[in-house]
């Protein structure tokens, strides 16, 4: 890299941004409370959000910080794994409990039929306000329809009460969003 061409280069930083500006989408989406995201601090970096801590930063620069819980690159907007790991257990909206069986097939990245049968969270979600997406550029969630199940989005999936993850709901389907590298079965190097 010649010395000029860094001055050409757009410089990535870390942009703060307030905790209800983080929480709308995810009360709009999983009704995940704002209060949850207390003693978090939020900053945007390119087309991810990051949440870390409520502590003071040193003055450096940063590659990364804290836990990326979001990409805002594409409409909807995804929550992470780790994110949803952390923050789903709160989520009383779009939810997908799965048995022992969907369960294996969800961590190793399958995608499955899911029925009327399975215990999935039908309740209507709220009309967004747009007005609090335009910090990311976000396009509001679909509601829920308590009749013919969820509108297709992104879902939190469960297992035994615990959050395994990040599911996509799409024409009656569970398509696994767990990362290939902390799948199931996966091993380093393939």
């Amino acid at each position: 890299m010649s010395p000029g061409s860094s001055r050409t280069r757009t410089r990535n930083v870390f942009e703060p941004l307030s905790a209800s500006e983080v929480a709308q989408p995810w009360q709009s989406r999983f009704g995940i409370p704002e209060d949850v995201f207390s003693g978090y601090q939020f900053f945007r970096k390119a087309k991810s959000i990051w949440a870390i801590s409520d502590a003071p930063l040193p003055r450096l620069s940063f590659e990364s910080l804290g836990m990326r819980i979001m990409n805002i690159k594409d409409r909807p907007w995804k929550p992470t794994t780790c994110a949803l790991q952390v923050f789903g257990k709160h989520a009383t909206r779009n939810l997908v409990h799965l048995d022992e069986e969907q369960a294996r097939l969800f961590l190793e990245g399958g995608t499955q039929v899911i029925g009327p049968d399975m215990k999935l969270d039908l309740a209507p979600e709220p009309a967004s306000d747009s007005a609090s997406y335009q910090a990311f550029d976000l396009a509001s969630d679909q509601a829920s329809d308590p009749v013919s199940g969820p509108m297709p989005g992104y879902v939190v999936v469960f297992y035994r009460g615990e959050v395994l993850g990040c599911g996509l709901y799409s024409h009656g389907k569970l398509i696994s969003q767990i990362p290939k590298e902390r799948r199931a079965g996966e091993q380093p190097g393939r």
